[in-house]
C-alpha cells in the first residue's frame, strides 16, 4: 500500500510540468446548438449619426468608427484609406485600400421602407472577390434614412452552432453557420479570426484558468472589444460563452449552448 502511495507521489512529481495533478480534463469537443431561451443576448445593437456636416458615426458600444460619403479617400489607419459615396437616400457603398491596394467593398442598402439596413463586405483577394460578412439589421429607433439605432439579427443565426475541439496545446471554435473558424493557442497568444466571412484584423486570446473555464481577449487591429469566457457545466453537457465591455463589465452578455 505504502509502495502504491509512493508511485503516484512519483507520477504526480513527474506530470506537474505538464498538467499537473489534477483530475483529467473535462470534454469541451463536440457539436453545441445555441439555446436562445436560455440566452440573453438577442443580437448586437449599433447605433448610426450623421453629424451637420454630413460625417457618419457607427458606434456599437465596444467601438466605433467616422466616415464621410463624397467620394474622397481619408486616412483610416496606418496605410489604410477609406471612400465612401451615396449612391441614393437608400443605398451607399465604401471602399478601403491597404498601400493604395483595394482590399475591400462594403454595401449598405436600405429596404422594406427603411425599417431594416443590410450591409455586404466583399473582400478584394488577387484571386477573385469573396463575399465577407453580411448583416442584416432591424430599425430600434430612427424615423428614416441610415441614422437612427439597429439591432443586427444575423449574428445569433451565425452563431447557432459551434464545434469545439481541444488538444494539449491549441481550442478549435468553429461557427459553420458564419463560415468562421478560430485555432486558439492555450498560452495567450492572439490568434486570427479565419474563414470566408471573417471580420478583418480580429483576433482571440485565450487561458485556461479552470478545468472548465477559458477566459478569452477579442481585439480589432490590436485594440481590445471584448473579454469573456467559455465555461463548460458541471455535468457537461452546457456550454457558456459570455462577453462585455472592459469598460462596462457588469453589462454581461451571454450565448448558452446545449451539447448536441
Amino acid at each position: 500500500m505504502r509502495k502504491a502511495g509512493f508511485g503516484w507521489v512519483v507520477f504526480c512529481a513527474l506530470a506537474a510540468v505538464t498538467l499537473g495533478c489534477r483530475a483529467p480534463a473535462p470534454d469541451w469537443n463536440g457539436t453545441w446548438k445555441l439555446n436562445p431561451s436560455k440566452s440573453n443576448f438577442q443580437g448586437t445593437v449599433f447605433k448610426v449619426s450623421i453629424s451637420a456636416s454630413g460625417e457618419f458615426r457607427v458606434d456599437t458600444g465596444t467601438s466605433s468608427f467616422t466616415f464621410r460619403c463624397d467620394g474622397k479617400y481619408r486616412p483610416v489607419g496606418e496605410s489604410r484609406t477609406e471612400a465612401c459615396v451615396k449612391r441614393s437616400t437608400n443605398a451607399l457603398d465604401l471602399v478601403r485600400k491597404e498601400s493604395g491596394v483595394k482590399t475591400n467593398a462594403y454595401h449598405w442598402e436600405l429596404s422594406d421602407g427603411g425599417k431594416v439596413l443590410r450591409s455586404t463586405e466583399t473582400v478584394l483577394r488577387p484571386s477573385g472577390p469573396v463575399i465577407g460578412i453580411k448583416i442584416v439589421a432591424s430599425r430600434l429607433s430612427g424615423s428614416g434614412g441610415f441614422a437612427g439605432c439597429w439591432r443586427d439579427t444575423g449574428y445569433l443565426q451565425q452563431h447557432a452552432t459551434m464545434t469545439l475541439r481541444l488538444d494539449t496545446q491549441t481550442l478549435r471554435v468553429v461557427y459553420p453557420n458564419g463560415g468562421q473558424y478560430i485555432d486558439a493557442p492555450l498560452n495567450g497568444a492572439d490568434a486570427p479570426v479565419c474563414g470566408p466571412h471573417a471580420p478583418g484584423g480580429v483576433t482571440w486570446a485565450i487561458k485556461r484558468t479552470r478545468q472548465r473555464e477559458f477566459v478569452v481577449l477579442t481585439k480589432r487591429n490590436g485594440r481590445v472589444l471584448t473579454q469573456g469566457s467559455l465555461q463548460l457545466s458541471n455535468n457537461g453537457k452546457t456550454l457558456t460563452d459570455s462577453w462585455w465591455s472592459p469598460s462596462r463589465p457588469n453589462d454581461k452578455a451571454t450565448l448558452v449552448y446545449d451539447r448536441e
